[in-house]
């Protein structure tokens, strides 16, 4: 599959479900203020989650301009500013799993790709994620780079991987017998 030129967005459910999370986060921290006058150790904190929430407000702002280009070069992350990675010069890549629940079910992953000069991170609400997942580790493979039991445990989950494949990787990097 050829992925020149491939655009990437994060979804407009997701970016609005977070504009409404800061707004909501900010409503509740800053009515409060407004109507009353808290002691100064609550005041300290409500204007602490408001900083807290106007940070997250700013930065879904900003994802909402986001996009991610893959090619046949690398993956290119555009929003204010541009940042690359050219596969050749991957040095890790590193798939996270964050749960939200005690029995590991519900949560999202963080795709980290390091090269030589910059760092990409891409969530896994990012529409086209296991397309990004499965093409950086052809290029990891390809690399012969080394990836971490928890990479290849969540490459297994996203079905990138099969038992065998990740057997073969382990054994071919040098792992435990």
């Amino acid at each position: 599959m050829d992925q020149t030129g491939q655009r990437l967005r994060y979804p407009a459910r997701a970016i609005a479900l977070d504009y409404f999370y800061a707004a909501l986060g900010l409503a509740f921290t800053l009515v409060p203020l407004a109507l009353v006058t808290p002691l100064a150790a609550v005041t300290g904190v409500l204007i602490g989650f408001a900083i807290l929430f106007f940070v997250f407000g700013l930065r879904t702002a900003i994802r909402h301009d986001t996009f991610v280009e893959v090619s046949n070069g690398g993956v290119t992350l555009r929003s204010l500013w541009s940042f690359t990675v050219p596969w050749s010069e991957l040095r890790e890549v590193k798939l996270s799993y964050f749960s939200t629940r005690r029995d590991r079910h519900g949560g999202w992953m963080q795709l980290r790709l390091r090269g030589e000069k910059r760092t990409i991170r891409l969530d896994s609400t990012l529409d086209g994620f296991d397309k990004v997942v499965a093409r950086a580790a052809r290029e990891a493979r390809a690399r012969a780079l080394e990836l971490d039991p928890g990479t290849m445990q969540n490459l297994m989950a996203l079905g990138v991987l099969d038992s065998a494949e990740a057997n073969a990787a382990e054994n071919s990097c040098g792992g435990a017998p």
